[in-house]
């Protein structure tokens, strides 16, 4: 089986891993770091902690919010305090 750098010239490769925090799979979500934390509320769900800035200003949601949506589920929905949550 053929990993996944297998399918990306090296400079696509670079770019995809400096741009995204799953640079081979299915996510679009931005890579978090001290610039881009991963600190803000998934708008569908309302979990704590799922987007970067980058991701909000995009509009995307979280991979959970975004595979259910895809295939057909209902939402997992967040109603407790964020001082539950822990992160993922």
């Amino acid at each position: 089986m053929y990993d996944d750098y297998d399918y990306y010239d090296d400079d696509e490769w670079s770019d995809r891993v400096e741009r995204f925090a799953d640079p081979g799979g299915s996510s679009a979500l931005h890579v978090s770091d001290k610039d881009n934390p991963r600190n803000l509320p998934c708008p569908t769900c309302n979990y704590p902690n799922r987007l970067t800035p980058r991701d909000v200003a995009q509009g995307y949601q979280c991979d959970t919010c975004a595979n259910a949506q895809e295939q057909g589920f209902d939402t997992d929905w967040y109603e407790g305090d964020e001082d539950d949550e822990t992160d993922t």
